[in-house]
């Protein structure tokens, strides 16, 4: 399905059936819960120079990037997701993304599915250590208290029915790629760079699976808006794509509308953001422990209660 029908299609439907109760199975529904917390940010140097003072290249552009987009420490979001698969059947979930930085650069998110009922409480709960490692667990409300570890490909596969992988939505290090800046675009009257980013050595396996990510960054505001994903060895895998973009202040802008498209499983997953608060107050330190969530004291009425077909 092509990105300009599948925006067009979240306005006229997605806000209509996002309350349908349609039933399905437990593992099913926790499929959705990693997608929704995109952390697609650099973390780069803070001495980053001004672009006035410095020759465009790729290291240069990325810095820039984060200089103006860098993404806020503490950070609350209300969002909707729809998954879309090669017939046009849609999934329709709603999440709460808690996220967190910590002063050494630790990394803290957590998702919490809020509708439909009988999925309400699922959690993916995960930190990204300074040095770039991921851990990550689920808890599944129905299955007693314990924080179990997702199954599936959590590096470049479609991680829990998405079409993110756990790499996706963690911060990127800049020390370990390197950016090259391979040509520029002309869009709809619209100047673009296009930088490409390769992991250094070190990286591969350890905080990437991907061989290459091609960014399509706007020379306007530095923001980008487009991300080509490809496996180790260069082939195309999927693209990412901003939408709806607003300046939240001065120079800095967020998208309020991601749709990730897949083209080997022909799968499409849309997220929309409908409230974003940055306050600490909403994301405490507490809320990132798997006792808080075991206790179910992230959410209210979480479904505890047996389902008929599900597999942890």
């Amino acid at each position: 399905m092509a990105t300009g029908v599948l925006v067009r299609a979240w306005w006229l439907g997605a806000r209509i059936v996002c309350r349908a109760h349609t039933k399905i199975a437990l593992l099913q529904a926790c499929r959705s819960v990693v997608a929704l917390g995109v952390l697609a940010t650099v973390i780069a140097p803070s001495h980053a120079t001004h672009l006035s003072d410095a020759v465009l290249d790729g290291p240069t552009i990325m810095a820039e990037q984060v200089r103006r987009h860098q993404q806020f420490p503490y950070v609350f979001e209300a969002q909707t997701m729809v998954l879309v698969d090669e017939s046009g059947q849609r999934q329709v979930r709603r999440v709460h993304r808690y996220m967190r930085v910590e002063s050494d650069q630790t990394v803290k998110f957590l998702m919490v599915f809020v509708d439909p009922d009988e999925i309400r409480g699922v959690a993916l709960l995960a930190v990204r250590s300074p040095n770039g490692d991921v851990r990550n667990r689920i808890y599944l409300p129905a299955f007693g208290a314990e924080m179990k570890r997702p199954t599936g490909n959590g590096r470049t596969g479609a991680f829990l029915g998405t079409d993110f992988a756990v790499e996706d939505l963690t911060v990127e290090l800049a020390s370990e790629f390197t950016y090259l800046l391979t040509g520029e675009r002309i869009i709809e009257d619209t100047n673009y760079y296009l930088v490409d980013a390769y992991p250094r050595k070190a990286a591969i396996g350890k905080t990437t699976s991907y061989g290459l990510r091609r960014h399509l960054i706007r020379k306007d505001n530095f923001m980008i808006t487009q991300t080509d994903f490809y496996d180790r060895n260069l082939r195309y895998i999927k693209r990412l794509s901003y939408h709806d973009l607003h300046r939240v202040y001065g120079a800095t802008w967020r998208a309020n509308m991601l749709v990730m498209n897949h083209d080997r499983n022909s799968h499409t997953t849309l997220l929309k953001i409908d409230r974003r608060v940055y306050s600490k107050d909403y994301v405490p330190p507490e809320l990132f422990e798997p006792a808080y969530l075991i206790a179910n004291r992230h959410i209210k009425n979480a479904a505890v209660g047996a389902l008929e077909s599900a597999q942890p």
